[in-house]
């Protein structure tokens, strides 16, 4: 039997399988073993998939469809967008140079996704591809900031912001039930500022609402926000203090002083991403900025004896924690201070005993969840310690 044959074979069963699964008859823990051989074998299928859609391309036998390009083709033929084709043939040509990375979504190691950011990042650093492989145990979003560091070091910092700032744009248009859309794209910095003093008119409007008795998502006070903002009417009379916005910004002392960054060194706004050094010394007396330099700087020996948390320890944890603490936590904005062994029960107020939590998180912490593990690896085990779920 030919392994095209096999192949056909494969997908014959798999197919019969799906058409007879009965979700709801699948006791819990088996429908975790359920889900993880689906999942290999869609990591399976995506990396043949790839791989075979780079040799239609190459053997130009896609002309015969009468597409106008293989691109083209292949969307069609895959039931995707055109740009998520081009992504994919793009990913097979890297992988031809990335025989790690290769392998690993030979094997069903990789995800897709997992596979064309890698393979992006480690094609303008090669020498990053193991590092960034040993990244893909963590969230999507985590190797994603890890890949886009390492192209941003391996490109020219300066070129690159210039480039976005040259195709800075705002578009607004109506959606099909009428309602008003909008998509913008800045440089870091700009984005930055838009966005602190953004969340700092959230916070006014989420309070207002508040003593008025309503509750509606963030993402309507964030609008609510966004037009309070723009069209305030300069000569109205209604006046108000500016809410206090500040922007953190993390970068390397190295880098400071000589003006721009290096591989492996930092220089990026929390929450958003890296940025030119030359553009953070440009900030040097804004009132926006809280600049939070790390060399040098022994996190460990800041301590208080009481509950309160000060600015430089707050400004140690942004360094330290710069998302929630808890492993497969993508959330890096709004987290909140945590005394790891509560303050009422003897833990002091010292960074060896504090960390920053998203409020989901936290919440469960206060309700009696326990946390455990280490750094880069804490998990919060639930009051009973069954882990959360059933096995009906």
């Amino acid at each position: 039997m030919s392994e095209l044959a096999e192949l056909e074979g494969a997908v014959k069963t798999i197919r019969r399988i799906v058409a007879e699964l009965e979700p709801r008859c699948v006791r819990g823990d088996d429908a975790l073993a359920w889900l993880s051989a689906f999942v290999e074998a869609e990591r399976l299928g995506a990396a043949g998939r790839t791989l075979m859609a780079a040799r239609v391309e190459e053997s130009n036998v896609w002309r015969r469809s009468g597409e106008r390009s293989a691109v083209h083709f292949l969307a069609h033929t895959t039931g995707v967008s055109v740009g998520r084709a081009q992504t994919s043939l793009e990913t097979a040509a890297r992988l031809a140079s990335l025989p790690a990375t290769a392998d690993a979504f030979r094997s069903g190691r990789l995800s897709e996704s997992q596979a064309q950011e890698v393979a992006a990042a480690a094609t303008v650093s090669p020498a990053s591809e193991a590092g960034l492989l040993a990244r893909t145990n963590g969230t999507m979003k985590q190797l994603s900031d890890e890949c886009r560091r390492v192209r941003h070091a391996a490109t020219d910092e300066r070129a690159r912001y210039e480039a976005i700032r040259r195709n800075r744009c705002l578009r607004t248009w109506t959606d099909g039930e009428g309602a008003l859309c909008g998509q913008f794209r800045t440089t870091p910095d700009a984005g930055a500022r838009l966005l602190a003093a953004l969340d700092a008119e959230i916070d006014r409007v989420f309070r207002s609402a508040r003593r008025e008795g309503r509750r509606e998502p963030r993402a309507a006070y964030a609008m609510d926000a966004l037009e309070a903002l723009v069209c305030a009417a300069p000569g109205s009379g209604a006046k108000r203090k500016p809410a206090r916005a500040v922007i953190n910004v993390l970068v390397d002392y190295d880098a400071l002083v000589r003006s721009h960054a290096v591989a492996g060194e930092t220089c990026e706004i929390a929450g958003i991403g890296p940025l030119p050094v030359s553009v953070v010394r440009s900030w040097a007396h804004d009132a926006y900025l809280s600049l939070i330099v790390t060399h040098g700087v022994d996190i460990k020996a800041v301590t208080r004896a009481t509950r309160y948390v000060d600015v430089e320890q707050r400004r140690a944890l942004a360094v330290r924690d710069r998302s929630c603490v808890i492993e497969r936590c993508d959330a890096d904005t709004r987290l909140q201070r945590d005394h790891r062994v509560p303050f009422a029960r003897g833990g002091p107020t010292a960074l060896d005993n504090l960390q920053r939590l998203c409020a989901f998180h936290h919440a469960l912490k206060s309700k009696g969840w326990r946390l455990t593990g280490g750094v880069g690896c804490y998990r919060l085990v639930p009051p009973d310690g069954d882990g959360g779920g059933g096995g009906r």
